[in-house]
């Protein structure tokens, strides 16, 4: 059967995606990249905001509106907290909630009575499933204890749950053999990461770079309270990307109290320190939301300095967004539509900034780069510290490591002159 895979959010449905597409391709269906040319749709959602949960639904619909008979199936949070709206949509054939995401591959077998097209191929259960394919993403733990005010994700993906580091570090080290350049681990937040030994995330981490030939390592998702400080040594093994994914919500401590984060500002702010210490050119990603209900002119004024003076290589910035059974939708002091708009494009003013000084901060260095395939003629790549470089040079490079001279911005990153020593 043909199958087109469609995934919207987060790197952690990402991951899911990917694992289901090497399932499918084990069992014999093919893969393909359009809606035209497809059976079958596999649609896994998103519905951390309200745009994400409206851009679920359309995605939910394209098929039928597309090809008429194209049958639909629809898994992920949106279909998960809303499992009736999703199977009310005209060409849903079937739902399936986050708890059954990963018997997908049988419930598909099940329900549209079809198998491959040809012999399974069970000795290359992880083959890429795409030309250019050059990292992998490996879910390590899915759900989450805590309660933030404004977050839907521990109703719709259920309590933390950790997978055994055992099968973790065989399913690296079969993507590792299977030539991805890069494992990113991922997860709701992987710092949670447990397993009944007491092991935490450094433990599995080492067991990762010990056991497999990987040639580098990624990690997503780090909670800003539960950064096991012993994690940060690891970095002395260059295959670990210098990148850390540190959730901040708020630079305003008032506002962080609201939003049921355990932590305060100035300790965040201390948290940076610390890892640009242990990590010298660590590239910090994080997290803002602008509007948070009860939010003063002078809460997002600390807020807005404190992501301006962190020089971060990459803010994502949301404005904040009601979802229905969370606190915050309940909460007094909704900041209007207006105040939001204007507030985001302050924020955005002043991440923008900040990604622009971490950029000129690494002009006239050498980087590292594993090369992807190229875009409108130009190729581009990842550093290990989150920075992107495009070259001319590089077209022909996807799935290469090599090192390059950067030397000068470009819109999204940097221009990088390739050096073809390293492969």
């Amino acid at each position: 059967m043909r199958i087109c895979l469609t995934h919207l959010g987060c790197k952690l449905n990402q991951a899911e995606s990917e694992r289901l597409a090497r399932e499918l391709v084990t069992a014999g269906h093919r893969l393909v990249e359009s809606l035209e040319e497809a059976d079958l749709h596999v649609l896994n959602t998103c519905t951390v905001t309200h745009q994400a949960a409206r851009d679920s639904r359309k995605a939910a619909g394209r098929g039928a509106r597309i090809r008429p008979g194209l049958r639909t199936v629809v898994t992920g949070c949106w279909s998960t907290g809303e499992p009736a709206a999703a199977a009310r949509i005209a060409g849903v054939d079937l739902v399936v909630p986050n708890a059954e995401k990963h018997l997908l591959a049988e419930k598909i077998r099940t329900a549209f009575g079809e198998g491959g097209e040809g012999d399974a191929a069970p000795d290359l259960p992880y083959l890429p499933v795409s030309v250019g394919s050059t990292r992998a993403l490996v879910k390590v733990e899915d759900g989450c204890n805590m309660r933030c005010a404004f977050c839907i994700i521990p109703a719709t993906r259920g309590r933390q749950q950790s997978r055994p580091l055992e099968a973790v570090v065989a399913e690296v080290r079969a993507l590792a053999e299977a030539g991805f350049a890069e494992i990113v681990l991922t997860g709701v937040q992987i710092s949670a990461w447990r397993d009944p030994a007491g092991r935490r995330l450094v433990d599995l981490v080492r067991a990762v770079l010990a056991e497999c030939a990987v040639p580098r390592l990624r990690l997503t998702s780090i909670a800003p309270w539960d950064l096991d400080e012993r994690l940060l040594a690891l970095w002395d093994d260059r295959r670990l990307c210098r990148h850390l994914h540190l959730s901040l919500q708020s630079g305003a401590t008032a506002t962080l109290r609201r939003m049921r984060r355990p932590y305060t500002a100035a300790s965040y702010g201390r948290l940076l320190e610390r890892v640009r210490a242990a990590i010298p050119g660590v590239g910090i990603t994080t997290d803002v939301i602008a509007g948070f209900p009860g939010e003063s002119e002078g809460d997002f004024a600390a807020s807005l300095a404190f992501v301006a003076a962190a020089h971060f290589a990459k803010v994502h910035a949301f404005p904040f967004s009601p979802r229905e059974g969370t606190e915050a939708a309940g909460l007094p002091g909704q900041v209007s539509p207006e105040i939001k708009k204007e507030r985001m494009a302050r924020l955005l003013a002043a991440a923008a900034e900040g990604e622009l000084a971490f950029h000129r901060s690494l002009l006239g260095s050498r980087a590292t780069v594993l090369w992807e395939r190229p875009r409108g003629g130009l190729g581009h790549g990842l550093t290990d510290n989150y920075l992107r470089v495009f070259s001319e040079a590089a077209t022909g490079m996807a799935g290469r490591l090599s090192d390059a001279e950067l030397v000068a911005l470009a819109p999204g990153g940097v221009q990088g002159t390739p050096i073809l020593s390293r492969i």
